[in-house]
């Protein structure tokens, strides 16, 4: 299964040799990465969980997205936000967990020239087993009081939440709060930007 915070669709890129369909993240040029994955044509990937898609691999080796349902957790997610000079978008998962997230693909973004206003990150991972940890996505722009978005993984669901409400998420869901809150922010040494 395949899990999204954005919503995204495929697109047909011609070639000399053929029409392929991907999904593409990140951005082309000087200071930026363009992540595209190869999809079935007219691929929807809505935000949130996506049963219907798994990921598999092209003759190459690299990552592509297939129609599969399967019980392995790939997640796909986008730290762009807005134009400025107000931080860079980090994708980050706790240190203790990191051996247990493998980074697939990856791309970035950035704002300005190369990236002086600020940068973007997106990946592809895939959690290993039923793992049960949060991975925080902070956006770029989001400086000054926006809370990180949080998204709390156990038994291979995945809930949405910020730091205001990760406490009452995890006691709903009956999960141990896996990390530290220091006065609404976080312990910086239990993280890991990917």
């Amino acid at each position: 299964m395949l899990y999204s915070n954005r919503n995204l669709e495929s697109e047909a890129r011609q070639f000399d040799w053929g029409t392929i369909f991907q999904v593409a993240l990140g951005e082309h040029g000087r200071g930026r990465r363009l992540l595209t994955l190869t999809c079935p044509e007219d691929t929807e990937i809505k935000s949130g969980i996506n049963e219907e898609y798994s990921i598999g691999s092209t003759k190459s080796g690299k990552p592509r997205i297939v129609k599969k349902k399967d019980n392995e957790l790939y997640m796909i997610l986008s730290s762009e936000g807005g134009y400025t000079r107000r931080g860079d978008g980090t994708i980050k998962v706790l240190v203790k967990d990191s051996k247990n997230i493998e980074v697939l693909a990856r791309g970035n973004g950035a704002d300005g020239l190369a990236g002086r206003i600020g940068t973007w990150d997106c990946v592809l991972i895939h959690l290993e087993g039923n793992l049960e940890t949060v991975v925080q996505v902070r956006t770029s722009g989001a400086g000054y009081g926006t809370p990180a978005d949080l998204y709390v993984v156990k038994e291979n669901k995945v809930y949405h939440c910020t730091i205001e409400t990760i406490e009452d998420c995890c006691e709903a869901i009956d999960m141990e709060l896996p990390f530290k809150v220091l006065d609404d922010s976080f312990d910086k040494e239990e993280w890991l930007t990917l």
